[in-house]
């Protein structure tokens, strides 16, 4: 394979890195490697997964489903249990406050001011990838929840818990979570300047303030369960952990989603900030997928604008979409120039996800019918998408993430731009030479090859778990399974494809 273009493409990207345009570098050092054969064979490889699967017992995966070890009940005195579910919000409240001063008042230099750094890299990314690790941390670290129980710690204040003044409407799901999902996506993808600190300070400032007022109005559990965009996109990452924290004694009664799929709430806000006991439960990655309760079309809908967001990320800055739309990509406009278009892009990929996945449904009803199966299921099936949304998440910015975490360290030991060196980081030498190291390249790009093809195996492994819960046979459920199946293979092309074309910085 050769690599000596690509790899001069890449030294010039590295050594010219300037003012980001998103999530603090951008995508400004591109693996540009010929790669037809990756691809091909990252396609074969999630077919072979589904071809194997008549070779196992329907019985073995099932109890694979099962699988499972409860590592052990935590019982902590009564009270404490309250005080831990309230110190570490309040203290993430006292970080993002302190993040906001220093994108007012610190550097107007995104690779020197923490606030882009630390939204972009450590926190949508870094954070991302530990919910994978470990599970559902953003339920105990929002912002929200901490000054929200404190301030109604007393008698008044348990009343207005009790009873909020509004009650969230049933019907509206989670689409309040969805449309400032969507808000997000445009401003990070679209906006021209989403990493200026002064804009971003704002933007920061104002969310907080809404979904504190949505907490207030509606209540804490409603409100993070289906209206704060990021309770719900990070539960969602956090159902392919190997980990899990469950009420032992059944779910709360504030649970209003997926909680009462199984015996045990999984990750509940709710649950889990009240007294008790509380289990901690491990199993194969991803198997908590199937303690999930069946979404609702607005929880579908949110899943697929996940994976459209990402993959929209991705696609709005190769040649193939430049020239798409009449761009050079030589005389790159900059992003005010095609504020519109894109826009229309985003909106445009998320809408051909989602016809995609109505065609797939439609498709497997047709072909398992009589016997239902995903034809019948679509807020089930949705579920095995969630591993190939977040592997692509990895992947996609694998190597922003490995260069600008150094920039975040830096900054954090002068956030306001006067010299200091609060934690010794303020020398830190920033490494981007990797990405210009033929070695380092190379490996680099071999793991997020692995990263999206294993997520797209875990997907048919998922969906077929799914598929035996609501066919009548394992036969059905491989007739059904097969749409779905073409589905994952394209997107596994479609994936490592975004990853490996030419592509603006």
């Amino acid at each position: 394979m050769t690599v000596t273009r690509p790899l001069a493409v890449l030294a010039l990207l590295a050594g010219s890195t300037g003012v980001a345009e998103a999530h603090a570098t951008g995508r400004a050092h591109i693996l540009l490697l010929p790669t037809h054969l990756y691809i091909l064979g990252g396609a074969v490889a999630v077919a072979a997964s589904f071809l194997l699967i008549p070779l196992i017992p329907s019985e073995r995966f099932r109890r694979l489903g099962a699988l499972g070890r409860r590592l052990g009940v935590v019982n902590p005195p009564a009270g404490l249990g309250w005080v831990v579910s309230v110190c570490p919000s309040l203290l993430s409240l006292l970080l993002v406050l302190s993040l906001i001063a220093a994108g007012s008042r610190g550097s107007r230099d995104p690779l020197a001011n923490p606030l882009p750094l630390f939204v972009w890299t450590v926190w949508w990314i870094g954070l991302t990838y530990l919910h994978v690790a470990v599970g559902n941390l953003w339920v105990h670290v929002n912002p929200w929840s901490g000054l929200y129980r404190l301030v109604t710690s007393g008698p008044r204040g348990r009343r207005w818990r009790a009873q909020p003044p509004l009650a969230f409407p049933g019907w509206a799901g989670r689409w309040p979570a969805l449309v400032l999902f969507l808000a997000f996506a445009w401003f990070e993808l679209i906006h021209p300047a989403p990493s200026d600190p002064s804009l971003l300070a704002g933007v920061v400032a104002s969310y907080l303030v809404v979904n504190f007022l949505g907490m207030f109005l509606f209540g804490e559990g409603p409100w993070l369960q289906s209206g704060e965009a990021f309770s719900v996109f990070f539960r969602m990452i956090s159902w392919l952990s190997p980990l899990a924290v469950r009420v032992p004694t059944g779910s709360c009664r504030e649970c209003r989603l997926e909680c009462r799929a199984s015996p045990n709430c999984l990750d509940c806000s709710q649950c889990l900030s009240a007294d008790g006991p509380k289990a901690v439960d491990v199993t194969l990655p991803a198997l908590n997928l199937l303690s999930v309760r069946e979404l609702g079309l607005s929880g579908v809908a949110f899943v697929l604008l996940a994976l459209a967001s990402v993959s929209f990320d991705g696609l709005s800055r190769t040649f193939f979409w430049l020239d798409l739309i009449g761009v050079n990509p030589l005389e790159y406009p900059g992003r005010t120039a095609l504020m519109a278009v894109n826009t229309a892009g985003l909106l445009g990929v998320f809408a051909a996800l989602a016809l995609a996945y109505a065609a797939v449904l439609a498709s497997a009803g047709v072909l398992s019918s009589p016997g239902g199966g995903a034809g019948q299921a679509p807020g089930a099936f949705v579920l095995a998408i969630v591993p190939i949304a977040v592997g692509y998440h990895i992947a996609h910015y694998l190597p922003v993430f490995l260069v600008d975490v150094q920039y975040a360290a830096r900054s954090a030991s002068d956030p306001l731009g006067r010299g200091w060196d609060l934690f010794g980081t303020g020398d830190l030498h920033v490494i981007a030479s990797f990405l210009s190291d033929p070695f380092w390249v190379y490996w680099i790009w071999c793991a997020q090859v692995v990263i999206i093809v294993v997520a797209h195996v875990a997907a048919v492994y998922v969906a077929h778990l799914l598929a035996l819960r609501l066919s009548p046979s394992a036969r059905v459920a491989m007739i059904g399974q097969l749409p779905m199946t073409l589905l994952m293979v394209g997107y596994t092309v479609f994936g490592l494809w975004l990853l490996s074309t030419p592509a603006v910085g």
